[in-house]
Parts: structure tokens; sequence; C-alpha cells
């Protein structure tokens, strides 16, 4: 019995891991006779696309099965090929955000509707595109406040939905490194307390929204160390 019980815990654990829903794992039939999902409404951020259509309870059919291509190909594509992406397992939700998208980018939806393995032929195309990045910082200014001091400063983002600012630094003309995290919009000031004499520093200031949108990055800002 705590063998069984281990291999059900382990069981779980990797469906966690994982995010797995076991109901996007069925492989769907299709069924012409089944009804689209024609109607279906979308509007985008920067980084995500929120779905609503209206409930299908009354159709007797048990939720949506949701495609989508890969950003900014769909119209190149040679096969016109859509990946599902999540499995909607009631007739009574109605409403499907898609996170983690690239901004200033194309996606191509559709949708079916499924009933036990079964699921409609594909409904209305939709094309849609995630909103561009924000603006970038203005007024990034610098300067040298003691041997191993750099001190930043930049205006505050005017866009509420920034949460923090992303701080990078390069050192003589070598790869950029994130060095710093401020997190409150109206915080625009940064000191770097790790300058030697003798070398070049570059920094650029990004602005992050809550969800994870993001602004272009400030000029550069270039300091040699005395």
């Amino acid at each position: 019995m705590r063998r069984l019980t281990l291999i059900v815990l382990i069981g779980s654990l990797n469906l966690l891991l994982t995010g797995c829903n076991p109901a996007t794992m069925v492989n769907y039939q299709l069924d012409n006779n089944l009804p689209k999902l024609s109607k279906v409404k979308a509007i985008a951020s920067n980084t995500s696309v929120a779905f609503e259509w209206q409930p299908l309870a009354r159709e007797g059919l048990d939720g949506v099965n949701i495609y989508r291509s890969k950003p900014n190909i769909y119209a190149n594509s040679q096969t016109k090929q859509l990946t599902k992406i999540a499995t909607i397992n009631s007739p009574f939700v109605s409403h499907y955000v898609d996170t983690g998208l690239q901004q200033n980018s194309n996606y191509t939806y559709t949708f079916t509707t499924i009933q036990g393995e079964f699921e409609s032929p594909h409904g209305k195309i939709i094309d849609i595109k995630t909103l561009p990045p924000l603006p970038k910082i203005t007024f990034f200014q610098g300067a040298q406040k003691a041997s191993n001091i750099i001190k930043l400063i930049w205006r505050p983002h005017p866009d509420v939905r920034v949460d923090m600012y992303k701080i990078e630094r390069s050192v003589d003309g070598k790869k950029w490194t994130w060095i710093g995290s401020l997190y409150n919009r109206m915080m625009v000031e940064y000191l770097d307390k790790y300058v030697k004499s003798g070398h070049r520093y570059k920094y650029r200031v990004t602005a992050i929204g809550f969800d994870d949108s993001y602004s272009v990055p400030s000029n550069i800002l270039t300091i040699n160390a005395r």
C-alpha cells in the first residue's frame, strides 16, 4: 500500500512540474458534424492575448481546443501549421488568456469544439498582433561620485503599468550584464558600487511591466572611471 501511494504521489508531482493538463494529451478525432466555434472576440496586450466566446453548455459540448501559430511565421508558412496550446475541458468556461507571448508580434489562432474524444473542424481564423514595446526611458544621466561608485538617474517612466527597472552594465566593451533591479516606478536612482578606475563603463536601463512587457532600452551612457 505504501509503494502504491508513493507511485501516485510521484505521478502527481510530475504533472505539477511539467504543467501538463491530462485533457490536452487526448488525441481528438475529427467530427465534421460538430459545430464550429466561429464567433470569438480577441484583445491583445504586450505579452498576452485574451479571448471570449459564448458558453457551450446548451449545445451539449464539452469545451474547446485552442490552436496557435508560432510568432511572425504563419503568413509565410507553406503548411499553415497551428499547434494546440490548450484544452478548455468545460462547456461553462468562456474566457482564456494566452500569456508569455512576444511583443510586437503576429499570431494566428483558431478554435475547435470538443465532445468526448472528437473535435470539430477549425473555426474562424483569428490574426492578431501583440502591442509594441513600451517607450524607452528618457533623461538618463550618470556621474562618478567616488573611486568605486557611479550614480545613475533617470525620469520615472510615464506608464503606470511599469513594475520595475532593469539596470545593465558593460565593462570595456564586453557583454551586457544585469547588475540591479529597482521595484518601484518612482525610484529612479541607482548606485553602482563595484567600479574600478581605468575601465570604461556603459549603462542602459529598461522598464519592465507587471505583465512582463518591457520598454525599448534607454540610450547608452558611457563613463570612463577615474
